[in-house]
């Protein structure tokens, strides 16, 4: 399978939790930002449901995850994000 740019949504509910190795997992792609405080996108050849399996390792049994391909071809528009990431994702700042 070939990359594609996948969205990354999650709601850590447990306070003083540490979330590091999730975190160690979404830098770990070549192409990786951080979007919001919890949306990432990232760059993987990983399908959705396998890239979720390998976030939930990290995750409490409580806490929420969405992970969503990104079309090619689909539209998107964002302002202020954390990151410039226009360059190197398959998207771009409308």
């Amino acid at each position: 399978m070939t990359e594609s740019t996948k969205f990354v949504s999650y709601d850590l509910l447990k306070s003083g939790q540490n979330y590091d190795d999730l975190y160690a997992i979404l830098k770990s792609f070549p192409v990786h930002h951080k979007v919001t405080e919890s949306f990432w996108m990232v760059n993987t050849s990983l399908t959705p449901k396998e890239l979720r399996s390998k976030l939930l390792t990290c995750l409490d049994d409580n806490d929420r995850l969405f992970v969503i391909n990104y079309a090619s071809g689909s539209n998107s528009a964002w302002h202020n994000s954390i990151e410039n990431f226009k360059n190197d994702l398959v998207c771009e700042d409308l």
